[in-house]
């Protein structure tokens, strides 16, 4: 009786310090609003309880902001790209946002040691990418809708895929929420965690939404009807649904730093990052 008090309580030990580690690093639930927290981008917070628990993250983006510049990144092959976190390519590009990108492939999160890809390994992308003019198709090519960024920071989102000519930034999505402001219906919908972009009319104002899920009940996740209306309610004419699931990684420079703003949840791991295929970065210049 005596052994086994003790390794319950050395186990619980351990849960109660990994429990700590872990759940103590996500963001708070509480509200919390910053105008300007770079120059053209506000930042906002929120959270839900009804109908459901969920943690999500806005940030508004004026894409007429003088030095404002969108990067991406390329593969390391006609096809391939090398995996990593969004925090890593936030850091080597000097980014002051940072989200995840493409759905990519191939795919497994077993358990936290059964994974894959880690960073540094090789995967396609679906749907188009673009990054500096440069244009990679993977599976599904045009049928993935799109957005699409110019030279000139002009944002709009293709239904078809295919994006402009002048097109300097383009990221495939696998499904187009909202289109013209008339939402799209998705019965039985799940709650997921996602990562979401939305643009006016106009297409001079972008909007990035993080939300985080699997995490109940921090977070249980958000549904496209959820993202629709939210989005909508802000200004947004079209909204573009990328990768979601345990790719859902938001970072923001702080103080000279790229931080990790949100809860990601990969391989069943609390603020643990995927390696993923590419992204979507922005960076202001010194000119």
């Amino acid at each position: 009786m005596y052994k086994f008090l003790k390794w319950f309580f050395i186990l619980f030990g351990v849960a109660v310090v990994v429990a700590a580690v872990y759940f103590g690093r996500r963001p708070s639930r509480d509200s919390l609003y910053i105008e300007d927290i770079h120059p053209g981008m506000n930042y906002f917070r929120g959270s839900t309880t009804l109908p459901y628990r969920t943690v999500y993250h806005l940030l508004e983006i004026d894409l007429t902001t003088p030095g404002l510049e969108l990067v991406s990144n390329d593969p390391v092959s006609p096809r391939e790209y090398s995996a990593a976190t969004v925090q890593t390519f936030a850091e080597q590009n000097d980014t002051i946002v940072a989200v995840n990108g493409n759905f990519f492939y191939p795919f497994h999160a077993t358990t936290p040691f059964n994974y894959y890809p880690r960073a540094g390994e090789l995967v396609e992308v679906n749907g188009t990418a673009i990054n500096d003019g440069k244009v990679w198709k993977g599976p599904g090519g045009e049928k993935w809708p799109s957005l699409c960024i110019s030279f000139d920071n002009i944002a709009q989102i293709k239904t078809n895929g295919i994006c402009p000519s002048d097109t300097k930034i383009g990221l495939a999505g696998n499904l187009q929420t909202l289109q013209d402001g008339q939402q799209i219906e998705f019965p039985n919908e799940d709650k997921l965690p996602r990562t979401v972009v939305g643009v006016n009319a106009a297409g001079d104002r972008m909007w990035l939404l993080i939300v985080d899920g699997r995490q109940w009940p921090y977070s249980a996740g958000s549904t496209h009807f959820f993202n629709q209306q939210l989005l909508k309610s802000v200004g947004a004419y079209d909204v573009l649904n990328l990768d979601g699931g345990g790719s859902v990684t938001l970072i923001i420079q702080q103080d000279g730093k790229q931080e990790l703003i949100n809860s990601p949840y990969h391989t069943r791991v609390v603020m643990r990052q995927r390696p993923v295929a590419n992204f979507l970065g922005v960076r202001l210049s010194s000119e």
